[in-house]
C-alpha cells in the first residue's frame, strides 16, 4: 500500500523534475563548451537531464489531460 503524499509535494514533483533536468542539461552543455570537449560522463549527464525534463513535462501533460477528462465527466452526469 502506498503512503499518502501531501498535495503540495504531489504538485511540485514534476516541476522539480523539469527544473533539475533543464539545469543539468544546460549546465553540462555550457561546461563542455567552456572545457572545449565532450566526455562520456558529460554526455550521460546531459542525456539524463534531458530525460528528467521530458518525464516531468509528460507527467504534467498527463495530469492536465486526466483532470480535464474527469471534470468533464463530473459535469455531464445526469
Amino acid at each position: 500500500m502506498r503512503a499518502w503524499t501531501p498535495q503540495a509535494l504531489y504538485d511540485a514533483k514534476p516541476w522539480v523534475f523539469v527544473t533539475v533536468g533543464v539545469v543539468l542539461a544546460i549546465g553540462t552543455m555550457v561546461w563542455s563548451l567552456f572545457a572545449g570537449l565532450w566526455t562520456v560522463w558529460r554526455g550521460l549527464l546531459c542525456f539524463g537531464g534531458a530525460a528528467l525534463a521530458i518525464v516531468g513535462g509528460v507527467t504534467l501533460q498527463l495530469r492536465q489531460d486526466y483532470r480535464a477528462r474527469s471534470k468533464w465527466r463530473r459535469e455531464t452526469r445526469p
